[in-house]
């Protein structure tokens, strides 16, 4: 068996850290991930949907130790777990995080919402 070592790690040279509480992430930033390490509890506020954009939020923190709150424009949503519903956050909260949780979410064909296209962890809608 062979074994595979990359010069970068897993998460590559477009990963953006964040550690501040409040980030905007703008259309510009697209196809990058963005990266929240241990002792972080971060908001990210999304763009307003333009089709074909990919943003990629992972956790690489201690389990327990961080959290991940997308919070898309008043105008939008994030379609998890078959419903969008405007402005309403997607969680990852402190309480379940886990070291390599993550969501990537894209604007495919519509204007209505952000799509959730892959995840791992559980993250709740907000209420």
């Amino acid at each position: 068996m062979s074994i595979t070592k990359f010069k970068r790690g897993v998460v590559h040279a477009d990963t953006v850290e964040k550690t501040s509480a409040y980030t905007v992430v703008t259309s510009t930033d697209a196809g990058k991930i963005f990266e929240v390490k241990d002792g972080n509890d971060v908001t990210f506020t999304l763009p307003a949907i333009a089709i074909g954009n990919c943003f990629t939020f992972i956790y690489t923190g201690q389990d327990g130790n961080g959290s991940i709150t997308l919070s898309p424009n008043a105008a939008d949503g994030v379609s998890y777990k078959g419903s969008a519903t405007d402005n309403k956050d997607l969680i990852l909260t402190k309480a379940t995080a886990k070291a390599g949780d993550y969501v990537k979410i894209a604007s495919l064909d519509q204007t209505v919402a952000w799509q959730v296209v892959e995840s791992k962890g559980v993250w709740a809608k907000e209420a």
